[in-house]
């Protein structure tokens, strides 16, 4: 088999391997980010669209059909969905069949040459995060015990989720793995702390990460021969770190720097760092992917820092998705006719301003500014804090902000709506809860 991006792209997300997120209970569809140039995230009525196009392939089964062998159910796909539409916040009811068929398969999903893969597991521990349900009892199975059962504890990968080969996916799969570990609460522990370490030992050195460093994949390695560090490897690993709080400040300088001098000119992310391997070949999932890292870095993708002349890279990660006929809604990948099916479940949480590496605690807002504004609305304000990047509304007193948008984890710029004069309370919601109030958080109407 050729090795080339593409056949990368669907080795790494075979059996799942895909853009996880790590949410609470199903939110309702959060306000639309106001017009702005460039945009910025989320991108509603975008994330909307695309769940809506992936909702409609979900059979009343309960699964989404393998369009290679009919009849039968692409479990890779139908968990995905799950994730994608638990981000948009749409099709409930859609994503509890998909759920219910999930716990019925459990082992036909996870199996991965007569082994339970990691991740696999671990898309499905966060599956059942964002739905509510226990992944500790899940279909009649404990994953989170299975999970921490396939780490390596000898040899030179001690510390690595799953027996399999890792060459295509191991830092990819790692990352994922400690989300999930994050989102089931576990967060401490001598398997969390090989498993970090042994993550953290990846990355190259002021850069980013490998698949997985071998001698014909090593740091110095070139793009063009797809070796080196990717911009899949790289967004996982840093979300996977993230979410148990292991990414140190130099570790994530270097990441950053890596990602930054990675993007194409089209504002863009390919597999490969400036589309070396194939000049001109952004696609949707990297794209999507790095998105995910950059906020959970703390940094803005709509910032001046990511845009290229007159592109940013969420309006280019827009531009994939398709406005009309048949496949509106869905994310088309290049080279591939009409909307495909994985870069349509990877970019839909990006869109929705998901990340793996979420804040696992309660949302907090630790200064308004300016706090102050007319009671007519319409007031720019930037709300600082923690734990924002998953926000599901934002309000003022009782009023829902006319439109609001996430910079980063750490900051959200939100429209104040019409009021009445006098102090009010902004809080932010995610899955986690609601920020608690506090005398930091006020603002006040005048007029």
């Amino acid at each position: 088999m050729t090795t080339n991006r593409l056949t990368i792209r669907r080795l790494v997300a075979s059996g799942a391997l895909a853009l996880t997120l790590g949410l609470g209970v199903l939110a309702s569809p959060v306000p639309a980010s106001a017009a702005t140039s460039p945009p910025s995230l989320p991108q509603t009525a975008a994330a909307d669209a695309a769940a809506h196009w992936l909702a409609a392939l979900i059979t009343p089964a309960g699964y989404i059909a393998s369009t290679t062998t009919p009849g039968t159910a692409d479990l890779a796909a139908t968990a995905n969905a799950v994730f994608a539409l638990a981000a948009a916040g749409v099709h409930h009811t859609k994503a509890l069949a998909a759920l219910v068929y999930l716990e019925g398969h459990v082992d036909a999903y996870v199996t991965v040459s007569s082994a339970d893969g990691p991740g696999q597991l671990a898309v499905l521990i966060l599956d059942a995060h964002a739905m509510g349900v226990s992944p500790n009892s899940f279909g009649g199975s404990d994953l989170v015990a299975r999970l921490l059962a396939t780490e390596r504890t000898t040899g030179v990968d001690a510390g690595l989720f799953g027996s399999q080969d890792p060459i295509f996916d191991g830092a990819y799969r790692q990352g994922l793995s400690l989300a999930a570990l994050a989102a089931a609460g576990v967060s401490s522990g001598s398997s969390v702390t090989s498993a970090v370490a042994w993550l953290t030992g990846q990355q190259c050195p002021f850069s980013g990460w490998t698949s997985y460093i071998t001698s014909s994949n090593p740091c110095s390695g070139k793009p063009v021969n797809f070796a080196g560090p990717d911009t899949n490897s790289t967004a996982l690993a840093v979300q996977g770190l993230e979410a148990q709080h292991a990414l140190s400040p130099p570790a994530a300088a270097s990441a950053l720097k890596f990602l930054t001098r990675a993007q194409d000119a089209d504002a863009g992310w390919g597999y490969e760092p400036n589309s070396a391997a194939a000049p001109g070949s952004t696609d949707p999932d990297s794209t999507a992917l790095v998105l995910q890292a950059l906020l959970a870095l703390g940094a803005s993708p709509s910032s001046a820092k990511f845009t290229k002349g007159s592109t940013d890279p969420v309006a280019t990660l827009l531009s994939f998705q398709i406005t009309s006929g048949p496949d509106s809604g869905g994310i088309a990948f290049p080279g591939i006719s009409g909307a495909d099916l994985l870069a349509t479940y990877q970019a839909t949480p990006a869109l929705a301003g998901v990340t793996v590496a979420y804040d696992l605690g309660t949302p907090v807002v630790a200064h308004v500014g300016p706090n102050f504004g007319p009671v007519a609305g319409g007031t720019s304000v930037r709300l600082t804090g923690s734990g924002l990047v998953e926000a599901g509304s934002v309000r003022f007193g009782t009023q829902a902000a006319t439109s609001y948008t996430i910079n980063s984890s750490t900051s959200i710029t939100a429209v104040a709506p019409a009021g009445v004069s006098g102090p009010v309370n902004v809080r932010v919601t995610t899955p986690a809860g609601t920020s608690p109030v506090s005398a930091v958080d006020r603002f006040t109407y005048q007029g």
